[in-house]
């Protein structure tokens, strides 16, 4: 008989809550699959069933948070530093709705964007990101690898780090710190490129913004 679809949701779900929480308390390759199984409450069998490794469960639950934050900003694909006010209040609206979504699970955003994190999740960001931007840019004609991976690691390692310190801290609302964003990326200086800083600003956010080009589904959506 075929598993029902909401006791198999909350089953990995309380799976994924149990490797976030166990990742508060120490460092995710101590972490054993019994010791995941353990604070879920299920036997390793139960784990195998879905999962055949934690990794396998870590990569899940960081594609649903780039599909999320995919989702939630979906007009920032045209983000303009000099967009007239209509299209800037959706930019905020957007970016705002997508910081309420850290805050909602704060846990599980901390433990993605820090430090200590997975540095596999945070070189496929960069990774990503170097691809699209030198794409764009060859398209506009107006590339020059040089300097382009210092660039896109010193934004995309200022942005996690903008947005980890905000969930620590926790002294600002989401449509306050999205608004500082937002400010920052309207900054010429802040970020500089050869040719068209513009153009490679733009880039970034939409890979940020936007996650990777593929059509495949969050498995953990509705969980996250």
């Amino acid at each position: 008989m075929a598993e029902n679809p909401e006791k198999r949701q909350r089953t990995r779900k309380a799976l994924a809550d149990a490797l976030v929480t166990l990742c508060e308390e120490k460092n995710y390759y101590d972490i054993s699959v019994q010791e995941l199984c353990d604070k879920a409450g299920f036997y390793r069998s139960t784990f195998y069933r879905y999962f055949e490794t934690k990794d396998q469960l870590l990569r899940e639950i960081e594609h649903a948070y780039l599909e999320n934050t995919r989702r939630l900003t979906r007009s920032l694909y045209d983000f303009r530093p000099d967009a007239p006010k209509e299209q800037a209040d959706v930019f905020l609206k957007e970016l705002t709705a997508d910081m309420e979504y850290h805050r909602e699970n704060a846990r599980l955003c901390r433990f993605l964007l820090s430090p200590a994190g997975d540095l596999y999740f945070r070189q496929k960001m960069i990774e990503s990101l170097v691809e699209t931007v030198q794409t764009n840019l060859q398209k506009q004609g107006k590339f020059d690898d040089r300097d382009v991976h210092y660039h896109v690691n010193f934004f995309v390692s200022g942005y996690i780090a903008t947005v980890y310190e905000w969930l620590i801290r926790e002294d600002r609302t989401p449509e306050q710190i999205a608004g500082f964003l937002l400010d920052m990326m309207k900054r010429p200086n802040v970020y500089p490129i050869i040719g068209n800083h513009e153009l490679m600003a733009i880039a970034v956010l939409d890979v940020i913004f936007n996650g990777e080009k593929d059509d495949q589904p969050a498995s953990f959506d509705d969980m996250l």
